[in-house]
């Protein structure tokens, strides 16, 4: 149920029929909780509580609740068929409630891959203990003990006695499940129920089973609420004014200029922070551009809000330099042997250097979120990725106690990562704060272009030896990154206190040495800040680190006239990493060859094949591509991709095909397209003419996805980023076989690919 209108699924639930309802373990407490109030706010329930995880209702309908989001990867439906083949209990008829922080345990931002694989777990524990907590209620009701009984479909039978059944809505009766079941831990590591015995995985009967996802009518009829439809009584809308230069300091501000705009409310001003609050949406419109926040069309200074000039941000074409000069810390990945002994006495040593730029997520809807603040408390609308993250951090900014903050999830129109999300909260929030009523913040497309956090350039060298039969002896791969956790909001810096929020995300870039070579030395060179603001994009790192190192044992390959796919699985020791590309040749018809590399002839396209393969936090990714290269257009077309794909057990087969795919589609756009561009001042790819994205003509005309290991003795493991990763390099290394030409930067626009066959 959504929180539209202010009203909380409590509220309507127990106004139509006490659907949600109250109960005691010890008799029948308050059957129904009094009706929520708009302004109430609600502390996380207690994760050792059975209530806090599931609820039943009278008519045999249930509800699963989870602190974790769905951003679009199906995850609602995954988790929904984990609790259900648990209980016994069919899953078109759970519900379940995400991200709120009033009614949902905090199990952890949803990032990185980790939802199926932490979350998994722990409402596989809660639905176990719920199942036994339900089967002692029916003993009770039965006058048996609770191994006579079995259950199908929420319904309890007597065994050899067919005609006695009673279904667990009966059995709960309109009370709220109020059984201890032990919990320790927090976040991620949480433990939950820990004595509750789940299911046998030879007994899963809705686990592996391709359910249809619960979101997806209500996308095509139209009727899904985002984040972006969100309403509230009394609500006005803000727009924050942006300044010319990324770090400019606000000096001045002419009220004047906009107080005659229909609906004007309020100029929101602390320190740096500029906000226009009005009755309309489009009052806020052009009280903002009026103030000067559009795109400055006429020059920074012809605008009623003065801004110190600010021309902070290096030449585009020095950005690589600034990469490797960033301060940071050198981390060694990998460190065995002697590569400077091995390099000297090569029959053969290569080297090459490969370069991504900034890039952004390009969140098709932009950032949302509304706000209701008053002395005593806080409310919060948003489609962040780490709810109770995000409470913790406006208790921080508004300088409340996080008890009396509450966050209301709905789903954003794309994530991915650390967009502006978070960052639309405190927009919302401090304009709240500011006019004492609920604002609605909606960033504008320059908003989410020019001010979303973007994935950082990263630039990387490897150098390898190889002996005289064609053998790797050595191999050094060194990346410079940048920050990608630059993610302390943009509001909090705007009024001088940083420090109040920190950054919304942790954790490090996904660097592997997948490899075995006698010799080797891997190290990331980083955690410096770089020109403009940085957070995670899908699969942070990885992305670009895989491009780089699949492209160059492609490179290797070709120097020793060797067939890719049979030089990667010499050197490799991972059998599940050797399974996925065995398999993803076998669908694909791979005939072993080395790569062609030859000029073309003519003019004509060409046909090339690639392929690359990723371990990502322990799922394992091999992808092959057909490409076709335009040499006259140094136009590029994906037309047939194969992914083999090892996530481990599979909760939902159809739900990991939806994910390759995007997965494939998404970074074929990053791969050919996309890259921020910026002047000395501001981020100036700020439309989708000056950032463009794959268009639906350039999908290709085949995916095939294939499952390997989908076996109960491996865990379950994400699905969300993996298949993104091999995807440049599979690409780079087709364009070679097609045409042969290296493309080691991204993105492969055509004027790189005609400027690199015109060196062939």
């Amino acid at each position: 149920m959504n929180a539209v209108n202010g009203v909380g699924r409590r509220v309507f639930l127990q106004g139509s029929g006490g659907l949600f309802i109250a109960f005691s373990l010890f008799g029948r407490a308050e059957a129904a909780e009094a009706p929520q109030k708009i302004g109430t706010v609600h502390a996380p329930p207690p994760a050792d509580r059975l209530y806090a995880w599931l609820a039943v209702h009278p008519d045999n309908t249930a509800t699963l609740f989870t602190g974790k989001v769905d951003v679009g990867t199906g995850t609602e439906t995954a988790l929904a068929q984990i609790a259900a083949e648990e209980l016994d209990f069919p899953v078109d008829r759970l519900g379940v409630v995400m991200g709120n922080t009033a009614e949902t345990v905090n199990q952890g931002p949803s990032y990185g891959s980790r939802t199926i694989r932490y979350a998994g777990p722990q409402i596989r524990q809660a639905a176990a203990a719920g199942r036994a907590a339900l089967l002692d209620l029916a003993a009770r009701h039965f006058g048996t003990k609770a191994d006579a009984l079995t259950v199908r479909d929420g319904v309890v039978s007597v065994k050899g006695a067919p005609g006695k059944t009673v279904t667990y809505g009966k059995l709960v009766d309109g009370k709220r499940l109020d059984m201890k079941i032990g919990a320790s831990g927090t976040s991620f590591g949480m433990k939950v129920a820990p004595q509750a015995k789940p299911k046998n995985p030879a007994d899963y009967t809705v686990i592996g089973r391709s359910v249809p996802r619960k979101d997806i009518p209500g996308k095509i009829l139209a009727d899904f609420t985002y984040i972006q439809d969100v309403r509230v009584p009394g609500m006005l809308h803000g727009r924050v004014v942006r300044p010319y230069g990324v770090h400019a300091k606000l000096e001045s501000v002419d009220v004047s200029a906009v107080k005659d705009i229909p609906g004007f409310v309020q100029l929101v001003r602390r320190d740096n922070f500029l906000g226009v609050v009005c009755e309309t949406e489009w009052g806020a419109i052009q009280a903002a551009a009026k103030l000067g926040s559009v795109l400055h069309p006429k020059g920074p200074d012809a605008y009623p809000a003065k801004w110190s000039k600010w021309d902070g941000l290096p030449p585009m074409d020095r950005i690589w330099d600034v990469v490797r000069d960033a301060p940071g810390k050198t981390t060694m990945v990998a460190n065995r042997g002697s590569v400077d002994n091995a390099m000297a006495t090569a029959a053969k040593t290569l080297k090459a250097t490969y370069q991504t730029p900034f890039q952004m997520h390009g969140s098709i809807g932009p950032s949302c979120a509304v706000a209701d603040v008053n002395k005593e408390r806080a409310i919060f609308w948003s489609g962040t990725q780490m709810p109770h993250e995000a409470r913790r951090d406006m208790a921080k900014l508004l300088g409340m106690k996080p008890d009396q903050i509450e966050l209301r999830w709905f789903e954003a129109a794309g994530a991915y990562g650390r967009n502006g999300l978070e960052h639309a909260v405190a927009d919302a929030a401090l304009m709240s704060q500011a006019v004492g009523r609920p604002v609605r913040v909606q960033w504008m497309r320059w908003d989410e272009h020019g001010w979303e956090p973007k994935g950082p350039p990263i630039a990387q060298d490897l150098e390898a030896a190889i002996d005289a039969k064609g053998n790797v002896t050595a191999w050094r791969h060194r990346m410079w990154i940048p920050t990608f956790l630059d993610t302390t909001l943009i509001a909090a810096e705007l009024i001088g206190r940083p420090d109040l929020v920190g950054s919304v995300g942790h954790g490090l870039p996904a660097i592997t040495y997948a490899y075995q070579f006698e010799n080797a030395e891997v190290s990331s060179h980083g955690d410096g800040k770089v020109a403009l603001r940085t957070a995670w994009l899908r699969s942070p790192a990885q992305y670009e680190t895989t491009f780089a190192m699949e492209s160059f044992i492609d490179e290797l390959a070709a120097a020793t006239g060797q067939d890719p796919l049979d030089f990667r699985l010499k050197h490799l020791k991972d059998p599940r990493a050797i399974d996925v590309l065995k398999a993803a040749a076998k669908q694909y018809g791979w005939k072993p060859r080395p790569a062609r590399g030859k000029s073309p002839q003519g003019g004509k396209p060409v046909t090339g094949r690639g392929i690359a393969w990723v371990n990502r936090d322990d799922s394992r990714v091999a992808t092959i591509a057909d490409v076709t290269v335009d040499p006259q257009s140094g136009t590029i077309r994906v037309e047939r991709v194969v992914v083999a794909h090892d996530c481990g057990l599979v909760v939902n087969p159809d739900g990991i095909r939806n994910q390759v795919e995007g997965n494939v589609i998404q970074s074929i756009s990053r791969t050919l397209h996309e890259e921020v561009t910026f002047d000395r001042s501001h981020v100036t790819s700020r439309d989708w003419v000056g950032y463009p994205i794959l268009r639906f003509s350039e999908v290709p005309d085949s995916i095939e996805v294939v499952i390997v290991n989908n076996d109960p003795k491996y865990p379950m493991h994400g699905a969300g980023e993996p298949a993104t990763c091999p995807t440049a390099a599979v690409i780079s290394n087709a364009v070679y076989d097609a045409v042969g030409i290296r493309l080691r930067e991204l993105p492969f626009r055509p004027d790189r690919v005609k400027a690199a066959l015109g060196r062939a």
